[in-house]
């Protein structure tokens, strides 16, 4: 389990945490904890490529505020999808650019898993809401902390760093699905078939 001590990069694994945190008015919980956040170009896209949707400018504002803290990540993926938006508008092109839509942000992700290993510590701090997501890192070769934004939260309580945590994010729940909090630990040293979706959050963990 992670320690407050710990320099682990987190990596937003999907748009739901950072949706829901803003939502809930802490979004900067993730910079009190000073280490890097990691964004790939899909999932961002996703939160502040439109900013008529809701918190998309505040999350874009923390986005850039955040200066050499936030490693944004470009892929193949993202490339692939700015490059059809560019071209002129046809039948062709835009079922072309609905098909790379089409669970785009999993495939960036999946693709920077594949090629990504962190500096800090060897390890990283995942947030997720989508289940799908977990999935994708049970055969990293690397230490990863997975984490539901109800577990991150419950943890940022727990080390003092925002007391009011909890409270806020359970304010949304009835305007946002929540997952429950659930946390996983990945050890590259336990064979793929032995590694477990993360499980409910021990209430009197430490």
């Amino acid at each position: 389990m992670i320690a407050p001590s710990d320099r682990q990069p987190i990596v937003v694994a999907d748009a739901g945490p950072l949706i829901r945190l803003a939502a809930a008015g802490i979004l900067d919980t993730l910079r009190g904890l000073n280490r890097r956040i990691v964004l790939v170009d899909r999932v961002e896209e996703e939160v502040v490529g439109d900013l008529s949707k809701p918190f998309a400018p505040e999350i874009a504002a923390w986005i850039e505020g955040l200066g050499e803290a936030a490693l944004r990540v470009e892929t193949v993926v993202g490339i692939g999808v700015a490059a059809l938006r560019a071209r002129p508008r046809t039948p062709t092109g835009d079922a072309l650019l609905k098909s790379a839509l089409r669970d785009s942000g999993e495939q960036a992700l999946r693709e920077f898993i594949a090629h990504w290993h962190p500096t800090e510590s060897d390890s990283a701090v995942v947030l997720y809401e989508d289940r799908k997501v977990a999935t994708l890192f049970l055969d990293v070769d690397f230490p990863v902390t997975l984490m539901t934004t109800r577990a991150f939260v419950a943890t940022v309580t727990r080390w003092g760093i925002n007391q009011d945590a909890v409270l806020a994010l359970e304010s949304i729940a009835g305007r946002y699905d929540l997952k429950p909090a659930l946390v996983g630990e990945i050890d590259p040293s336990q064979p793929p078939d032995l590694r477990v979706l993360p499980q409910p959050m021990p209430t009197d963990a430490e």
